[in-house]
């Protein structure tokens, strides 16, 4: 791995938040149509356009954020990505394993016997700084030492990812001890 490139980990899906990025772009065209039909003065037309055009803006923001790894190496952190806004940025030394697991999809009565697939992080109880952070919760959750990543919002979640995942990470912390070492 070059020096300062990230080894992702774990990619995302962006696929959720394509079809919000198409049905907003789908909602501030039909928008558009309908107020160029009804024939608004001039000025509202560029008012209209400048909405439509941040509108669009933003989801395709969202749409970039979503589609970022949610697990990649940089060094001797893990990026850890469970918020559009921001990536969390851990020391290996502080994670200790990764795991694959499962969640109740949903509380309602057509959900209640689905699960879907996780990975959890679990981090180090003497890592008191990284117990809990502030995450999208649709993308997963971090709360009392443990990361947990959605498979709704992440690649595929399957064993042997999760088997080649614990082993990147077995790895990495090798070489970390080796680099401290020398």
């Amino acid at each position: 791995m070059p020096h300062g490139e990230a080894e992702v980990w774990l990619r995302a899906n962006p696929r959720p938040a394509a079809v919000l990025f198409a049905v907003t772009a789908a909602v501030v065209a039909a928008a558009a149509a309908v107020l160029i039909a009804v024939r608004p003065p001039a000025w509202s037309v560029a008012v209209m356009v400048i909405a439509c055009l941040i509108g669009l803006m933003v989801a395709a923001a969202f749409l970039w954020a979503a589609s970022r790894p949610r697990l990649a190496r940089r060094g001797g952190t893990l990026e850890v990505r469970l918020s559009p806004l921001g990536v969390q940025r851990v020391p290996l030394e502080v994670v200790e394993c990764i795991f694959p697991g499962s969640q109740p999809l949903g509380a309602g009565d057509e959900t209640a016997n689905r699960r879907v697939s996780t990975l959890v992080m679990r981090l180090a109880e003497r890592a008191v700084e990284w117990r809990s952070r502030p995450v999208a919760s649709a993308w997963g959750s971090w709360e009392d030492g443990n990361v947990v990543f959605d498979g709704r919002w992440c690649e595929p979640l399957s064993q042997v990812i999760a088997r080649d995942i614990s082993a990147r990470l077995l790895e990495a912390k090798r070489l970390v001890t080796l680099v401290s070492q020398r």
